[in-house]
This record gives C-alpha cells, structure tokens and sequence, in this order.
C-alpha cells in the first residue's frame, strides 16, 4: 500500500512556537510558499483551535500539533468529507501502528476508550466546484498527562506508560499518510475510505443520548452519508444531521 511517489512530507517546517499551525499553513499558501506535501510542526499554539472554535489544550513541546497542506485534484465539493475520512483512516492506523486502539467520534475526533486523544480542524479551499486546497490540522496528545478541567481526555504516553520522542513520532504519522494518499486519489479507494470511516465509528449501532435543538433525545448512530452527515435512527426512523446540529450527551 506503500505510495513511493507520495509528495507528503517533502516540505517539512518546524516551529518553536505559532498562533495556529493551520494558520501559519494558510499564510505559506498565500504567500506561494505552501503546496502539496507541505507539513508544519509546532512545539507550542497559542489560539490552537478545534472544533466549534474551541481551544486546543497543549503543554509545550509534549505533544504534536501538526498541519498538512493537501491538493486532490480528483476531488469536488461534492466530496468534501472524503478528506475528513482519509485524515480519521490515517490516525486509526498511526494509533494502531503504536499499540493504541483507537475509534472516530463524528465528525472529527479520535477516542480511546472514550476519552479523547486526538483531534482534527479540516479547512477546504474551493476554485468554483473544485476543491483547491486543504488545510489538516491535527493535535494527538502525546506525552502530556495532566490536562487541565478536562476528565476526558487521554494521551499515547498515558495508555502505554511510556514517553515519546515527538519528531519519531510526527515522522511516522507522516509516513502513514503517504502510505494511504493513493485511496483518496481513486473512487472506489474512497469508498474503502468511508466504510473503514463508518465501521469506526465511536457508538455505532448503540443507544446513546443527545442534545438536538435542546432536547435530550436517544438515538441509535447507524453510519455517516457522503456528504458527512450523522445517520441517527430516532424511533425507527432515520435522521440526518450536520455537525452543529447535535451534541453528544
């Protein structure tokens, strides 16, 4: 599975410390700086941001806060969340490749048993239909185990009671990348991509509770459609949901 031409990687950059690392990534863009295969590392954010504009909470130098610069040229805006699968794809596998079994909360976090471990700010740049350009930011706790007012989350250091060296790890996190760009490049590959997606996925085909227009609801999470919406069976009906549309109980 091994893509020997993959371009990811090829244009590494290191930071001691940026506002955002997605940031800094649309900045290489609009300066002609920052193509295909371009990665940034950071040791430090200081407005790191997730999803619902949430802050990403990292302790310097202890974890990885990486973004890639992507261009599928394959890819139209009808296939947006195709990035969001190859980028989950890729972290199930870097998670399992070092002893860590991991699972997709939708749209855009990784769990292990859970509680967080890492998360993923996809931003797409369209020209007309086509999707231009991506922008994948990832955060994998790594080697910090103390997080501040917040229960629910996890480390790799954490779950195997071991340190990390960060540059092996954001080294092997970007050979497995380039191990899987070929799928996102060829439809049927996508496919493959979106089923690894839903079979993931964190509460699949379990009762669980919701917050949808602030109503406690039970429903059962059935999979995700092509556009990236949440399948959610309510009664025996299904429903289907963006990303802000819910929130999970």
């Amino acid at each position: 599975m091994m893509q020997i031409n993959s371009k990811i990687g090829i244009h590494k950059i290191r930071l001691s410390s940026v506002d955002s690392t997605n940031n800094f990534a649309a900045k290489l863009i609009k300066e002609g700086l920052g193509a295909h295969g371009s990665v940034i590392l950071a040791e430090n954010q200081t407005c790191g941001r997730g999803q619902r504009h949430s802050e990403w909470q990292s302790e310097s130098a202890k974890n990885i806060l990486t973004s890639f610069i992507f261009e599928f040229p394959t890819l139209d805006s009808s296939s947006l969340f195709d990035v969001n699968s190859f980028v989950s794809v890729v972290l199930l596998e870097f998670f399992q490749l070092h002893g860590v079994q991991s699972e997709i909360k939708w749209p855009n976090d990784i769990l292990v048993k859970g509680k967080k471990i890492s998360g993923i700010l996809i931003e797409n740049k369209l020209m007309g239909s086509k999707l231009f350009q991506s922008i994948a930011g990832i955060g994998i706790n790594v080697n910090q185990t103390v997080f501040r007012n917040l229960d629910s989350a996890t480390s790799m250091q954490i779950e195997n009671r071991k340190s990390y060296l960060i540059e092996s790890i954001w080294i092997s996190l970007i050979e497995t990348f380039q191990k899987w760009e070929a799928f996102i490049s060829d439809e049927s590959k996508r496919k493959h991509l979106r089923n690894i997606y839903k079979n993931n996925l964190f509460g699949k085909d379990e009762e669980r509770s919701f917050l949808i227009d602030e109503k406690h609801i039970q429903g059962i999470i059935r999979g995700v459609d092509i556009d990236g919406r949440l399948e959610l069976e309510i009664n025996g009906t299904l429903h289907f949901y963006q990303n802000k549309e819910l929130k999970f109980l």
